[in-house]
């Protein structure tokens, strides 16, 4: 692709229009979709693996898939629901690939877990409360994390891509190639299986 450099911010410019010019052979509007969009692929990858080094991994393979198959992309769904498909194959594929190998899911220490409660994390790390009230709920989301983590992997997908990322109902849908019953039925059944987990904590 040739680079073609364009004034206006990335912030400003739709999706679609900077499809269509990496379509024309615009590297600088890929970039900018990369920019754009690449901490929310590493939040859908990581829910997925609980890996920070793996679902980094995921996010950078999805924006090279997105290079090579930009041109073939055509618009029929937004960009971001063709993206999060090829992170979530790319996530599971590698899922696959530990579970012929043996390998264990493991929780990364060096990246905070995300929860079902997305923004109880970030109030917790700056919240001017009590040490008491701090440590308390600082050892609630741990735990919440904790329980989030194991849930079934279909539940625990559905309940991030919903609460975390904000996804509508039907967006999950096309993103996993199911039903939007089938999506309302595996959140329902996660918030019912992680109230059940936490009701010792509460």
């Amino acid at each position: 692709m040739s680079r073609v450099l364009h004034t206006e911010p990335a912030e400003k410019t739709a999706d679609r229009v900077l499809v269509a010019r990496c379509h024309a052979g615009d590297e600088a509007a890929f970039d900018m979709l990369v920019l754009r969009h690449r901490e929310r692929a590493f939040s859908i990858a990581y829910p997925l693996l609980l890996n920070h080094e793996d679902a980094t991994e995921v996010a950078q393979d999805a924006f090279v898939n997105v290079y090579r198959n930009i041109r073939n992309f055509r618009g029929d769904s937004e960009f971001t629901t063709w993206l999060y498909q090829i992170v979530t194959n790319l996530a599971r594929n590698k899922r696959r690939w530990w579970n012929r190998r043996g390998r264990k899911e493991t929780v990364s220490m060096d990246c905070p877990a995300e929860t079902a409660e997305g923004e109880m994390t970030r109030q917790a790390v700056v919240t001017t409360e009590a040490p008491d009230v701090e440590a308390a709920r600082a050892e609630f989301v741990k735990t919440l994390s904790e329980k989030v983590a194991k849930l079934a992997q279909d539940q625990r997908e559905v309940l991030m891509l919903r609460t975390v990322e904000d996804m509508r109902y039907d967006e999950i849908a096309v993103m996993l190639g199911c039903s939007v019953g089938t999506v309302k039925s595996r959140i329902a059944r996660a918030r019912e299986a992680l109230r059940q987990a936490m009701a010792g904590e509460l």
